[in-house]
């Protein structure tokens, strides 16, 4: 009897020796988290009754002089959790002029929810009010913001401005 059970204690501590505890996937919020340095930003402004576009890039830091004072802005991308799966952007730019000058600029995208993308590991949509405005994760953010309107002339138009940027090391 003692046999049986020795074997049944040593099949049992085999089995549980075999299994491994996996360390649990953190919230997609606090893998996002922190600070990014903008790199690119796009507009494109497209009249909806023409296929041609009307396409800018700026590459940061954006520097240029005007009558003799040289400007150089920056700007970063502070990712912030608000719940597990709930982050707000805060866009802040900064300009500075060789003549001492400074100037400031913060604009904040608030309650983008994080879905993650099938098949990728550590990359999320970013949706505002369920609409996708992006995607963040892997030390990258892309925020693509789209404007249909109309001129004073009732002519429709899209305007598209879409932020690039990775993760401050």
């Amino acid at each position: 009897m003692k046999k049986y059970i020795y074997a049944s204690l040593f099949i049992a501590v085999s089995l549980l020796g075999g299994c491994s505890k996996a360390e649990p996937e953190p919230e997609p919020a606090e893998q996002v988290i922190g600070s990014y340095t903008l790199e690119k930003y796009t507009e494109s402004f497209k009249w909806a009754d023409d296929p041609r576009e009307s396409t800018d890039t700026y590459t940061f830091p954006l520097k240029e002089v005007v009558n003799g004072v040289t400007y150089e802005t920056t700007a970063t991308l502070e990712v912030a959790k608000t719940a597990s799966n709930i982050v707000n952007v805060t866009v802040a730019q900064k300009t500075k002029a060789s003549n001492g000058q400074t100037q400031s600029d913060n604009s904040t995208f608030t309650g983008l929810e994080l879905k993650k993308i099938e098949g990728s590991a550590g990359e999320f949509e970013m949706l505002e009010t369920g609409v996708k405005i992006g995607t963040i994760g892997n030390k990258v953010i892309i925020i693509e913001d789209v404007l249909n309107g109309k001129d004073s002339l009732g002519r429709a138009y899209i305007y598209t401005t879409r932020l690039t940027g990775k993760k401050a090391l």
